[in-house]
């Protein structure tokens, strides 16, 4: 292996290796569906029974190593009459929650997102007790998560009839937490049982100020493709000024395109982490690095030799943040072919066939075309 191929190697695994964990707890009663939504939304069974770190009595804290998440699951209690049967959550789970504000932001709880099935027809003196306290007392986001909503009869403008009911309860108590409707069992994928599903993942990436949060939470989530290109635009951008800088200050000759690749190696990794391919299996963020440093650097000097009488001799700053820009489309293009099919078969895709030398060429030229124009704007 040369110097220049394990600076690359190197750069790949550095990027990888920049995970943060948002810590996302989750609250409700008995039967709410909690780990449904979990389990649709993340596309892993994270909360096993019988596992979980304790964190008080109430509350257990999973964490999967291939997901960037964390996830507090409360314990769910039983409800008669308004009343919760034995829990403990305003005293242990609260105090557990105000203790943690005062810590560091990787040990802070960072979303909050509170339970509540429209099965059971109404909303109790306990949780609305409960959603006050969290969002008065505390300096955490809040959502309100409607569960099973794919029961409910809906009204002559197509509303759920409970959810809004449920909506007008809250209301009346002021409490303006957001509040989302959702399904978790939508097998053959129907846009109307999505509801507000790609809501909430939005709402959640909006909550997550610290950036590093926020991508991770985009990357460990499974149910909005368009949540995780809307980020890996930021990303893309954030590399193209950079490596735009760099070749500002020290142009070089097409010829030495290979110069230019290390960045493009940390963008394609950090886009990697972002799609969630560590989530797939041990084996599939290898196969994916092993495919990118073998083809990206080589394919992508080929490709822009042929492009010289469009981009020039010189790498300068517009250039090399245009190349930058276009390798960053191609891979999203490519990444997101690869996530598609893994959500509808559940098996990895064929790595060799997405990247190959003619469907990267093509991805690339498009994806160089495409950044130009927006550049122009």
């Amino acid at each position: 292996m040369t110097s220049m191929e394990a600076n690359i190697e190197k750069q790949f695994d550095d990027e990888i290796a920049k995970v943060k964990r948002p810590n996302l707890m989750i609250v409700g009663g008995t039967g709410v569906g909690k780990s449904s939504l979990i389990n649709h939304i993340f596309g892993k069974k994270i909360a096993r029974t019988g596992a979980g770190e304790p964190v008080t009595a109430e509350c257990k804290r999973y964490a999967d190593p291939a997901i960037p998440l964390v996830i507090y699951d409360t314990v769910g209690y039983e409800v008669v009459d308004g009343e919760a049967k034995e829990s403990k959550f305003q005293t242990l789970t609260l105090d557990y929650l105000k203790q943690c504000q005062n810590k560091p932001l990787d040990e802070q709880i960072h979303l909050i997102w509170y339970c509540l099935s429209v099965a059971n027809h109404r909303i109790t003196d306990f949780d609305l007790n409960n959603l006050r306290l969290l969002s008065h007392e505390l300096n955490i986001p809040v959502a309100v998560v409607l569960t099973q909503c794919d029961v409910e009869p809906v009204d002559e403008q197509g509303k759920g009839e409970t959810s809004e009911a449920f909506r007008k309860v809250l209301r009346e108590h002021r409490i303006t937490c957001d509040v989302f409707e959702t399904c978790a069992e939508n097998p053959k994928n129907d846009p109307e049982l999505k509801l507000d599903l790609e809501r909430l993942i939005d709402w959640s990436m909006a909550s997550l100020k610290d950036d590093a949060l926020r991508q991770a939470f985009v990357s460990a989530q499974m149910a909005s493709l368009s949540a995780k290109r809307s980020e890996a635009m930021k990303i893309i951008m954030t590399f193209s000024a950079t490596t735009a800088t760099s070749a500002g200050l020290n142009p070089v000759p097409m010829s030495d395109a290979l110069l230019i690749v290390p960045q493009q190696i940390a963008m394609a990794a950090s886009l990697a982490r972002l799609y969630g391919f560590g989530s797939m299996g041990d084996m599939v963020m290898s196969m994916v690095k092993a495919q990118i440093l073998s083809l990206v650097g080589r394919q992508l000097a080929a490709s822009l030799t042929k492009l010289v009488p469009v981009l020039g001799q010189i790498i300068n700053a517009a250039v090399a943040g245009v190349i930058t820009g276009g390798v960053g489309l191609a891979l999203v293009q490519i990444y997101e072919r690869a996530v598609e099919h893994y959500l509808k078969t559940g098996q990895s895709p064929d790595w060799q066939k997405l990247f190959s030398s003619e469907m990267f060429a093509q991805a690339f030229t498009d994806g160089l075309a495409s950044w130009k124009n927006r550049s122009a704007r």
